[in-house]
């Protein structure tokens, strides 16, 4: 083999790997953040179904109900801790099942919380029963008819006003539920 075919090897391979890392760097990206570009699209909410305490909603295959929000004192000073408490009745089970379910609450002056991953300690002392609830989203397996009970934790500053929790599924946008 001479120099010349080896250079000229050296310079195919370069090239290569140069049109490979153009095709696979911006492939990364876009698999590394669609989880957040689907829930920054799921988050705008474009056009909210207000929908008053204890009032059913029909949205995304089920009826939806906001069956309580309590604000618990938390222990640190400037926070309080919201215990969101909701439930779907189910319609459609295929409709709930293909799509994630996407919680905030929100309040008069369109701040917005996103839920904790874990009950907070306070809503386990206070109401172990509504700790146990699932999150939004747990549908797999429910059957028409079945009413699956929910609630989420949220931590907000203590003088919070006008709370509501948003619903969003994204296969059901451009609609939203705001129940408050």
């Amino acid at each position: 083999m001479t120099a010349q075919e080896l250079h000229t090897g050296e310079r195919r391979r370069y090239w290569l790997s140069l049109a490979a890392l153009i095709v696979a760097l911006p492939a990364a990206i876009l698999v590394h953040s669609w989880g957040s570009l689907s829930q920054w699209w799921a988050s705008n909410d474009r056009d909210p179904i207000i929908v008053e305490r204890g009032t059913a909603q029909r949205y995304a295959g089920a009826e939806w109900r906001l069956t309580g929000l309590s604000v618990l004192p938390a222990g640190s000073a400037g926070r309080s801790v919201v215990l969101a408490e909701f439930e779907a009745k189910i319609e459609e089970p295929a409709v709930l099942v293909e799509s994630p379910c996407i919680v905030a609450l929100t309040d008069a002056g369109g701040r917005r919380w996103q839920p904790r991953f874990t009950s907070d300690p306070i809503v386990r002392e206070l109401r172990p029963e509504s700790a146990e609830k699932p999150r939004c989203g747990a549908f797999e397996g429910v059957q028409a008819g079945a009413t699956a009970r929910m609630a989420e934790t949220f931590v907000v500053p203590a003088q919070v006003d006008g709370l509501a929790l948003s619903v969003t599924m994204p296969n059901a946008l451009p609609g939203n539920l705001v129940l408050r």
